[in-house]
């Protein structure tokens, strides 16, 4: 057996033994680093959700370009060369006069009740454009549309401009948002993890000593706190899991319904698999940091403490 490995297994043993001696404030840690965990674990969920409610209206938006009264038989071909010209456009359906004002008069009948017979008919013919599906169909309309709106005979365009933009930059602020939460709750649980280790340090002080004056190195006295920070993280991070698996589940067979009714055809989904292993090793590495951090001062305030008892002892020795 190598001294490596040799050296793991004693600090594996060390560091179960840390942990029975400091429970309380082992599963104190471990609880603190779960609810952190879940708290982003649960802002990812939603962000998901909301992006995937972002993709769901993509793919129901359609390029609506409305034509001038005073069209010309060749200027509406020349449209249409133009839609077909493009390979984004997926379908092109015109719309008369006639049958846009039925069915606005249709939609209004629904909604209120209300028979509008206005005696002329305002509403203007169109095309109604769809778009294949794509990674950049939001951005593929709205460059189409910025391209045929000053072609002769067209009126204007419509796509929804307006609440898109507005919904992408309601995104772009979550994850900005995510990201500020993720490092403050980090940086909390680097401060948590380092304060337990230093307790469990001091708490053996006495030990470590033995073990640095019998000639035992830095390294192998680091390995059991460096074990338990990480052992920390880690269980805190499938605690979290599982409560957020539980709270994902609840969510989903009482709300689901009404998820498909705002977006025809979303599922809810809980966070993808890459995302996950990500918190699992988020919470491994905070563990490992606040570990590292502490035993590195522990060390360091030793080492300091033997050079001012080295220089007194000169000192003072005749």
């Amino acid at each position: 057996m190598s001294s490596a490995i040799q050296a793991l297994l004693i600090g594996l043993r060390t560091t179960i033994s840390n942990i029975r001696a400091n429970k309380q404030t082992f599963l104190i840690s471990v609880m603190t680093i779960a609810i952190s965990i879940g708290i982003l674990g649960l802002f990812l969920i939603v962000f998901f959700n909301l992006n995937g409610l972002l993709t769901s209206w993509n793919q129901h938006v359609q390029l609506v370009v409305y034509l001038g009264d005073d069209i010309s038989p060749s200027q509406k071909s020349d449209l249409q060369d133009l839609f077909k010209l493009n390979a984004e456009v997926q379908s092109m359906e015109e719309v008369s006069k006639e049958r846009a004002w039925q069915e606005f008069k249709l939609k209004q009948m629904d909604r209120a009740g209300v028979d509008l017979d206005l005696g002329f008919n305002p509403l203007p013919a169109s095309f109604r454009i769809r778009f294949t599906v794509s990674d950049n169909r939001s951005l593929h309309i709205r460059e189409f549309a910025e391209q045929i709106r000053g072609e002769p005979g067209v009126e204007s365009v419509e796509y929804g401009e307006k609440w898109l933009g507005r919904f992408e930059k309601f995104m772009l602020i979550c994850r900005v948002f995510l990201l500020g939460v993720g490092i403050l709750l980090s940086l909390g649980l680097i401060l948590i993890i380092s304060n337990t280790i230093r307790l469990s340090i001091y708490s053996r002080q006495d030990e470590i000593e033995l073990m640095l004056l019998i000639g035992a190195t830095p390294r192998f006295v680091k390995i059991p706190f460096l074990l338990e920070g990480m052992l920390q993280g880690l269980s805190g991070s499938l605690i979290s899991l599982g409560l957020m698996g539980t709270i994902y589940i609840y969510i989903k067979n009482e709300f689901q319904p009404s998820i498909e009714s705002i977006a025809r055809g979303m599922d809810f989904q809980f966070i993808s698999q890459p995302f996950l292993l990500m918190l699992v090793g988020l919470s491994v590495l905070i563990g490992f940091v606040a570990s590292y951090i502490s035993t590195y001062q522990f060390m360091q305030a030793r080492s300091e403490e033997r050079r001012v008892g080295k220089e007194c002892r000169s000192r003072w020795s005749p």
